[in-house]
């Protein structure tokens, strides 16, 4: 029964250190720029007022915004909290689209990712 725990705990052992060690914080893909380029500010600049029932232009601007062949943006808009219609949104950059269909108080969630695809 010993021998059986053993071999057990030995099998676990190495399958848990087989896989290698655990990914870096960030992967750089290869290009040094990703570091440099996936760790700058982002701003938007939002409309004074949303009106109802149109397009609303959310900007979203880069402290660096030329972006090396390659590289692409992708953004996503979540609707935390909204009226009884949720509004209309189209995640773009550099401009994303976002159409209230009520009025109330929304509260949306943009998240922009750097993605880069080498050859």
């Amino acid at each position: 029964m010993k021998r059986f725990l053993y071999i057990v705990s030995l099998f676990f052992f190495i399958l848990t250190h087989s896989w290698g060690s655990p990914a870096p914080a960030m992967c750089s893909f290869g290009d040094p720029l990703f570091g440099e380029l996936s760790h700058q500010k982002v701003s938007f600049e939002k409309p004074i007022a949303y009106k109802v029932g149109k397009e609303n232009l959310v900007i979203i601007k880069f402290e660096k915004p030329h972006l090396p062949s390659g590289y692409m943006v992708s953004v996503f808009v979540d609707t935390l909290k909204s009226p009884k219609k949720k509004p209309e949104t189209q995640g773009w950059y550099p401009s994303t689209i976002i159409i209230p269909k009520e009025a109330g108080a929304h509260v949306l969630g943009i998240q922009v990712n750097l993605m880069y695809k080498g050859s």
